[in-house]
């Protein structure tokens, strides 16, 4: 090596010093985001110095396999996957998290009836309640400002009990594990069956957000999912006006994600495609349930599947509520698909199933072009019961005044 190549690998040295020194200093105190881990990666630090960092400080949000592909390919070894993996998992099984914006059942029932629940109101949060928070902040699971009122039962609730401190909420054997996920995912089939005797309205918003927040583009759709006088489902778009979404389009996948996959269910039938894996049992608003973590076996071409957590009542044993996203991420050339992370809050209808009322994502997704700020908001409303016992054959899709026609064109993003 001569003395210009010398001169010139110890001046790449020192800026590549100064580079990850700036990295460093950016850094904020606290557990570390999954932004500050990438951009550490992107720095240059060793996955032996962020492996360092995270068993000494943790982590502020739940590692996915999504997640886990993106590290590595910015150089995440698979010890630093797997140390990062192991302070998530203990997080999420060593907190309860933040209460659900007003989520009760249409029929009260008396808490001592629920094995382990605690009284509606008690000590404010406590730190560790205060960290799941900002865990599910980085996921995008705010509660929306008119969640408590959507999600507000028909009947009229109980009366709050005395304060108290709220007990110790137990965990059931492994033995009882296995039969509370054969029960709760035979339940959800049984509940997707009842969900097609149900029409209702669906009111779909999206969202990109400039670098100060603000909105700067917006999708708009307003589905109606009823029957034609043949007794055959159909999908009935009643608002449609124009978007203006900056940095991505609404797709197929997209539209996908929207129908099936954010009012997640995993029925006994789709059951071995998923591992699930027992994660604790927590207070969830005015319920108290036990949290899964779900995710995918295997990922096969062509299949979209759900990865995330998933609140299970200890009551009714059904899902109240679904938080993580669709995998996988789609990435094809130049055109990539990406799917934000999001929460589905559930209601009981009609006393028995608990159905989706509520969906919201926040999320940033990062395209070779630069990172896109996203948020969905989902609402499905009316739900009425259809009596019928014909067939569904086919689900169609028609605007009001016009021929049918698909809700948006495939374009990749």
């Amino acid at each position: 090596m001569d003395r210009k190549l010398q001169r010139a690998f110890r001046c790449g040295a020192l800026a590549a010093l100064a580079i990850l020194w700036a990295a460093l200093s950016l850094i904020s105190a606290g557990p570390l985001t999954k932004d500050e881990i990438d951009l550490l990666l992107t720095a240059g630090a060793s996955p032996q110095k962020i492996m360092t960092l995270v068993a000494e400080r943790g982590v502020s949000f739940m590692m996915t396999s999504a997640l886990a592909k993106e590290f590595q390919k910015k150089g995440a070894t698979p010890e630093l996957i797997k140390e990062i993996q192991k302070i998530s998992d203990q997080l999420y099984s060593a907190a309860p998290p933040p209460a659900a914006p007003a989520m009760r059942r249409s029929t009260p029932v008396a808490r001592s009836a629920l094995p382990g629940a605690r009284q509606t109101s008690g000590p404010p949060p406590s730190p560790a309640q205060k960290k799941v928070e900002q865990v599910m902040a980085s996921l995008g699971s705010h509660p929306a400002p008119s969640g408590p009122a959507m999600l507000a039962t028909h009947s009229q609730a109980a009366a709050p009990a005395k304060e108290s401190p709220p007990p110790k909420l137990t965990d059931p054997s492994p033995a009882e594990i296995q039969k509370i996920i054969q029960t709760f995912t035979a339940k959800e089939a049984l509940f997707k069956a009842a969900r097609n005797d149900y029409t209702y309205h669906q009111i779909n918003r999206v969202e990109t957000l400039d670098a100060d927040d603000r909105v700067d583009g917006t999708w708009e759709q307003d589905w109606d999912i009823l029957y034609d006088d043949n007794g055959h489902r159909i999908e009935r778009v009643t608002y449609a006006p124009t978007g203006d979404l900056k940095g991505v389009l609404m797709t197929e996948q997209d539209m996908y994600q929207m129908r099936h996959t954010q009012p997640f269910v995993v029925t006994t039938d789709e059951l071995p495609e998923y591992n699930i894996r027992y994660l604790g049992h927590v207070p969830l608003d005015k319920l108290t349930a036990y949290v899964f973590r779900v995710s995918p076996k295997v990922i096969k071409k062509h299949h979209e599947y759900f990865d995330g957590v998933v609140y299970v009542d200890d009551h009714d044993l059904q899902i109240v509520k679904t938080e993580g996203r669709q995998v996988p991420q789609i990435r094809n050339g130049n055109s990539e698909n990406l799917f934000p992370n999001f929460s589905t809050w559930r209601r009981q209808i009609d006393g028995k199933f608990w159905f989706p009322v509520f969906t919201e994502a926040d999320d940033t997704l990062y395209f070779p072009n630069g990172p896109v700020h996203i948020k969905e908001i989902i609402r499905y409303t009316d739900y009425k019961q259809f009596k019928s016992t014909s067939k569904i054959k086919m689900i169609g899709v028609a605007g009001p005044n016009q021929n049918p026609q698909p809700p948006a064109a495939p374009n990749p993003r």
